[in-house]
This record gives structure tokens, sequence and C-alpha cells, in this order.
């Protein structure tokens, strides 16, 4: 008990010992995943560790992964712990403000920006993207990808809010892969486009991606990006509290989060569903501002 070991080889052990449980990655050390000691629990309230200990937020269960039974940690065991992770967390806080100001001194994007090639504005150009949001979202190209260990080219994405710059995001090219790389790891998650929320909106739309946050942009719709579809944080729940509506729409794979995502904002957050990806459905396939307001009049309320 207590050895250390990767989070991501006790997230195989405890989805082992409780099949239906998917946990979610929450930094190097933790992950998280509904209790299943817990008659009504919530997300992410049951939590596993990388010394194999396990601990829940509502009900108080703590044990080890690898323990048959369930048993509470003796008072000295939970005050190491408690210490350890208090400890560990200002650590972890410390490093990643270290991290932050650097990013936010970071030149790379308007590099990347002002290398833009006749090609890499045909790609963009290709994805549905105008001339007009490549200048305001400063899209970009870089020639040797950091992020890759064959310094491919990438096309680069900014995340820059309130003027500051917190990522950038590159996207291979001439790879099959859509998945978006981290400039710099170890920052956490953004939002993008998140000076929406400083207007003065009753209602605003949650999609997957940066890409589909800038098209549903260029359609006239105020909206917020979210790297995937389970990384928005509950600490961001109080920046949506002036909205009236919160409309998810995820990726049609991504149904369960889009539910979950949506409960989290008490009855004003509901699910559009629709049979493509918002983006294709604009680019690919035509879709007028009409038809995503059809969408969005469609789209069923989560309690």
């Amino acid at each position: 008990m207590g050895e250390q070991l990767s989070i991501e080889h006790r997230i195989m052990q405890a989805e082992h010992r409780w099949p239906g449980l998917q946990f979610k990655r929450k930094d190097r050390h933790e992950a998280s995943a509904p209790c299943p000691f817990c008659p009504l629990a919530d997300d992410d309230g049951f939590l596993i560790f990388d010394d194999g200990g396990y601990w829940c937020r509502q009900c108080g269960v703590q044990g080890w992964i690898d323990d048959d039974k369930p048993r509470t940690l003796t008072k000295e065991e939970q005050l190491e712990r408690r210490l350890k992770e208090i400890e560990r967390r200002q650590q972890e806080h410390e490093e990643r403000l270290t991290r932050l100001e650097k990013m936010a001194r970071c030149t790379d994007h308007l590099r990347y920006h002002n290398a833009l090639t006749e090609e890499a504005l045909e790609y963009w150009f290709g994805e549905g993207v105008i001339e007009q949001s490549i200048e305001k979202y400063l899209l970009g190209w870089c020639a040797r990808c950091p992020t890759d260990r064959q310094h491919r080219a990438s096309y680069t994405i900014p995340i820059v809010n309130h003027g500051r710059l917190e990522n950038i995001r590159h996207r291979l090219a001439g790879t099959d892969s859509d998945k978006y790389r981290p400039h710099m790891a170890g920052l956490g998650l953004q939002l993008f486009n998140a000076d929406f929320l400083d207007d003065e909106l009753r209602e605003i739309i949650i999609v997957e991606g940066e890409k589909k946050s800038i098209i549903l942009s260029q359609s006239g719709f105020p909206n917020v990006g979210i790297t995937g579809k389970r990384a928005f944080r509950r600490e961001w729940l109080q920046r949506f509290d002036n909205l009236a509506t919160v409309y998810v729409a995820l990726d049609p794979d991504a149904s369960a989060s889009a539910h979950k995502l949506a409960a989290m904002f008490g009855g004003r957050g509901r699910v559009v569903e629709m049979p493509t990806k918002i983006d294709d459905a604009i680019v690919r396939y035509g879709a007028s501002s009409f038809d995503i307001e059809g969408f969005l009049r469609m789209a069923r309320p989560v309690q």
C-alpha cells in the first residue's frame, strides 16, 4: 500500500475493480469519478490517488484500490494524506503560476501568424475560417512544431483572454488527426473566446474545440470553446451566473458528457442535439444562422 505509480496505472486498476466507472484524470496525481458507494454521487466526488488510495468527498469512505474491502484510514494516515495533499497542491499551484507568467510573455503566436504561407491560408479558408477571423484570432502556421518529436509543421490557434496569452494550440499538418496539442504543458484547462462572458448576454453556447468556436462566432453566435468533451472546470460556473440559458453543443458522440455539463447549470443548461459537428453543419452542409437557431430552439433543458 502507498506505492506511488502513474495515475494512468491507478485508473486502470480502479476501473477493473469498479466496472462501469470511468475515471477522469485531474492532474498527475489524482483522478475522479462518481462514488461507487454513494446513492447520490456527483461526477467527481470520488478520488483515487497515485499512491493507490481512494477517498469520497461526500460519504467519506476511504481505502486502498488493492484492498478487497473498503476500510477507514487511521487518523494518522488521514492527517498524513491531508498534509501531503495540501503541500502538493501548493507546489503545483506555484509551478502553474510560473508557467502562466512565462506563457503570458511568449510571442510565438505572433511569429506563427506572421509566418502564414499561401498554403496555410488556403488550409484555414478550407476549414471555413474567413480572413477577418484569421486576423482577429491571430491564426498561424508553425514550420517546426515544438510539440512534435518529428518537428512536423502545424497550424496554430492562440488562446488569448483579456489580451493575455494563455496557451497556443497546435494541429499537426498532413495528418489525419484533428487533435490539438498545447504549446506548453501543465497550464491546466482554458476557455476559448471567454471574453464573450464579459458582455451583457442572456445566453451563450458551449462548443467542443477552438475552431468550432471561431466558425460559430462568424455566424453571429456568442460562444465559448472547451478543449474536450470533459474539459470544463467547475470553478468556471460562476462566470456564467448572469446568463439565463447555456446551450451545450458538443459533438454527436459526446451526448453523455453534454448532459452532465448542462446539468451543472441548475436548470439553465440545454443540450443541443445535431446530426453532425456544428462547424461541419455550417461549413460542409451550408447550415444558415436560421438553421442553427432552429437547433437551439429544439434544445432540451437538463435539470
